[in-house]
């Protein structure tokens, strides 16, 4: 028997996802998803292709804990490839029997709805007949009707579309709420400015009453000199006034 390759780091995490979660609902998303696209039913698809990103990345996260409790975490890069590889399952059911094999070797792309590459994806090893063939490339599908083909297209186009503008709505948006957070910031610059500037102000009126203050005690202190001495100077008239009297008697 031929010995299996190793899987590259996103095909071991998604085998790991397929080994411990039932996918069914992956698969069954991706029925709904290829119908809609099919009857290019644009509300359909936008709804469903909600649910996409949500499953798409709770699982991406799942994978992520699998691989940590594994012992062998990986890195932000490998799980964008792992939600890849599940667009790509739900894009394409044999896409999606090669993710839920858990013998996947490497990563999957897909292209909007059309087939997906399998070629080197599978890990088969010989005398497996039940076993997915890798490598089998649908070829191109006939135009039957045409009509219905310029439908799919332009809701694939429409979806876009809106996908597009909802990214730069979003973008606007946060654009708006910087600006107005910048303009906050400056009001409240200018009102601390304001606010330094009365302090500053309210500080040098304090200096100058502190100087006033000064002068005022540094005054009365003089004053109070000069009327200690005119006190010592009464108390020794008075006395001298006394004496005087006391010699008359």
């Amino acid at each position: 028997m031929k010995a299996l390759r190793r899987p590259a780091p996103v095909a071991w995490a998604v085998n790991l996802l397929a080994r411990d979660d039932d996918l069914d609902e992956l698969e069954a998303l991706g029925e709904k998803l290829r119908a809609a696209q099919q009857s290019a039913d644009r509300q359909a698809i936008t709804t469903l292709g909600r649910q996409r990103r949500e499953l798409v990345r709770t699982l991406a996260a799942r994978a992520g804990e699998l691989a940590d409790a594994a012992g062998h975490a990986v890195s932000q890069t490998v799980l964008d490839e792992v939600a890849e590889t599940l667009q790509a399952a739900m894009a394409d059911p044999d896409a999606a029997a090669a993710v839920r094999s858990g013998r996947l070797l490497r990563a999957l792309e897909s292209v909007g709805f059309e087939p997906v590459e399998l070629e080197g994806a599978l890990a088969v090893p010989e005398g497996v007949a039940s076993a997915p063939k890798p490598g089998r490339r649908k070829g191109p599908r006939a135009v039957t009707d045409p009509d219905a083909e310029l439908r799919r297209a332009r809701a694939d186009a429409d979806a876009a579309v809106a996908d597009a503008r909802r990214a730069v709505e979003r973008a606007e948006q946060g654009t708006h709420e910087l600006a107005d957070r910048a303009a906050e910031v400056d009001r409240r610059r200018e009102e601390l400015e304001t606010e330094i500037d009365d302090l500053e102000r309210n500080l040098r009126d304090a200096k100058k009453g502190l100087a006033q203050a000064e002068r005022e005690l540094q005054r009365l202190d003089r004053d109070r000199g000069g009327a200690e001495r005119r006190a010592d100077q009464a108390r020794t008239a008075l006395r001298r006034a006394q004496e005087r009297r006391d010699s008359l008697d």
